[in-house]
């Protein structure tokens, strides 16, 4: 008797300890799931990313108040507003009216294959004195090496060289992958230059130049990449921005065709 006593208990003890080793094990895959895996701590600190501009409009992303501009949507220039450069100038350089097409709502401004290098130019006809501008263009590629590209910011030609000139995007490259500034400080003094990182120009972006009384500021797509604080250097005339194609020769032969296309330019406070 005693010893069905003790069998029975024992068996007892046994189904415990297995049904207690079933619950245990159901629990840990209820708890693990299909991803089952030792866990692991966040690191201690983790690299910081820096802001990206919440928009790729530097007169949106800080707020700028828009006082004027053009948004190309006629079927010519609007020569109540620009004056479209024509004849030759000092430097030799060809203007026609006729290189400068308004069409679907963009400016395309090019560059013939000839031998005068025939281009086009526009000049804002208002000045004044400190502001900001921004301009949404792209630059087809490839292109000639003397066909350039430049948006400028320049004074009344009756005051050149004393007003200075401030070339806030300017581009020499054939291939459109990067861009460079330059500025001429009153009496056409070297006030600097920067070039930008490699940048696809021949996608849309946008140039911006912001001219205070102590420094000017560039942004390429919301983001600053130059910075031009030297007061000496600062103009304190007024100017006007200039979209334009310059044409320097740079080996025998004829250019070739080459332009720039330009969306809107705005001008803001």
């Amino acid at each position: 008797m005693k010893r069905r006593v003790v069998l029975l208990s024992l068996c007892l003890v046994l189904a415990a300890v297995a049904v207690a080793a079933v619950k245990i094990t159901s629990r840990r895959f209820e708890n693990s799931g299909s991803q089952a895996g030792p866990a692991t701590s966040a690191p201690e600190s983790a690299a910081v990313v820096p802001p990206m501009p919440q928009a790729t409009e530097a007169a949106v992303e800080y707020g700028w108040q828009r006082v004027g501009g053009d948004e190309f949507d006629g079927t010519k220039v609007d020569t109540t507003r620009w004056e479209v450069y024509d004849g030759t100038n000092s430097r030799n350089e060809t203007w026609s009216p006729k290189q400068c097409a308004v069409k679907d709502g963009l400016l395309t401004i090019t560059g013939l294959s000839d031998r005068a290098g025939t281009t086009c130019g526009i000049a804002w006809k208002q000045d004044r004195t400190y502001g900001r501008w921004e301009v949404r263009a792209r630059m087809p590629a490839p292109a000639d090496p003397g066909y350039a590209p430049i948006f400028l910011l320049w004074g009344d030609a009756g005051n050149y060289p004393h007003a200075g000139e401030i070339d806030f995007a300017e581009e020499y490259d054939p291939a459109r992958q990067y861009i460079e500034s330059w500025l001429h400080g009153p009496g056409n003094t070297e006030g600097g230059y920067f070039k930008s990182k490699p940048v696809d120009l021949t996608q849309w972006h946008n140039f911006a130049v912001e001219w205070e009384p102590d420094r000017i500021t560039l942004y390429l797509d919301g983001v600053v990449w130059g910075v031009y604080d030297d007061p000496k250097f600062i103009p304190r005339t007024p100017m006007h921005v200039t979209l334009q194609q310059n044409y320097t020769p740079k080996g025998p032969g004829l250019p070739l065709k080459s332009s720039v296309e330009i969306d809107w330019m705005r001008m803001y406070r």
